[in-house]
């Protein structure tokens, strides 16, 4: 019997040093990601203006194709930046409360995560289910994938 407890407290001292060492890799996941030329606040910082795709005043049609193109991926590249590190963020959050229980969790901290919860499910156009399936509507950017429930609730909101 004594040895079951030994073992049992070994476990939960390693269950601790893997939540420890999980959630300060992802602490640095975010901070490499926010301070890179990738993150949120640094995509699209210096975007090229129409005029250096040549034919200006719009006289070269393919150029100004190429531009509309361009700033399509400039603001596609800045949401998905943005919805990484709130993802990375979150995740970081779930760790410390399947660490500390949620009731246990800050207010302000479980504030942030519902916030990071409507920012995800706005960006989805609705609840995520990934065993939906993904059908895109014409329009560019603003397609949203449709996500009509097959039945039943998908649960899993904060």
């Amino acid at each position: 019997m004594l040895d079951a407890a030994r073992e049992a407290a070994g476990d939960v001292v390693t269950e601790l040093s893997s939540f420890t060492k999980f959630r300060k890799r992802v602490d640095d996941l975010i901070r490499d990601l926010r301070g890179s030329a990738a993150g949120p606040g640094e995509v699209g910082q210096e975007q090229l203006v129409r005029h250096q795709f040549g034919g200006g005043a719009g006289a070269w049609t393919e150029a100004s194709g190429l531009f509309s193109s361009y700033e399509t991926v400039i603001t596609e590249l800045e949401g998905m930046s943005k919805l990484l590190s709130d993802s990375m963020e979150g995740m970081n959050i779930a760790v410390l409360a399947a660490h500390k229980g949620y009731q246990n969790v800050d207010l302000d901290i479980r504030d942030r995560m519902r916030a990071i919860a409507v920012e995800t499910s706005h960006h989805y156009g609705g609840e995520y289910d990934p065993a939906l399936p993904e059908k895109s509507h014409p329009g560019g950017s603003d397609a949203q994938p449709d996500r009509t429930a097959a039945g039943g609730d998908s649960g899993g909101s904060i």
